[in-house]
């Protein structure tokens, strides 16, 4: 036994729209598509898995959760000019941080390098 279902008018508008979108979405997907959205799911995977397999991912997390981060967001610090930069970088853990990052960046050169190869 089956029981009948009833559809008001909102249900049919519903489903016509549903039914639009899945056209559209028939009409976009194809074999290059798939392949591009595949290549995508994997270096997003593959990007995750070497930030995971890091201390990277524990230290922005600490970073960007820094009350002092807060501050400077709402209350952007001004430097002004080159000898407050200066006495910025004597701050031991600005060096730390600019460590990081020059190291980052060295980093990011040798594999744009071996790219280019």
């Amino acid at each position: 036994m089956s029981e009948k279902v009833v559809l008001e008018p909102a249900d049919v508008e519903t489903l016509s729209e549903l039914l639009g979108i899945l056209r559209l979405v028939q009409s976009y997907v194809n074999d290059q598509v798939l392949q591009d959205i595949s290549k995508l799911i994997s270096t997003t995977l593959k990007l995750l898995n070497a930030v995971a397999s890091t201390d990277l991912a524990d230290v922005l997390e600490r970073a960007l959760q820094d009350p002092e981060l807060d501050k400077a967001l709402l209350s952007p610090p001004q430097i002004k000019g080159f000898f407050a930069m200066m006495r910025a970088l004597k701050d031991e853990d600005v060096q730390k941080g600019m460590g990081i990052m020059l190291t980052l960046l060295k980093a990011l050169g040798r594999a744009a390098a071996a790219l280019s190869e």
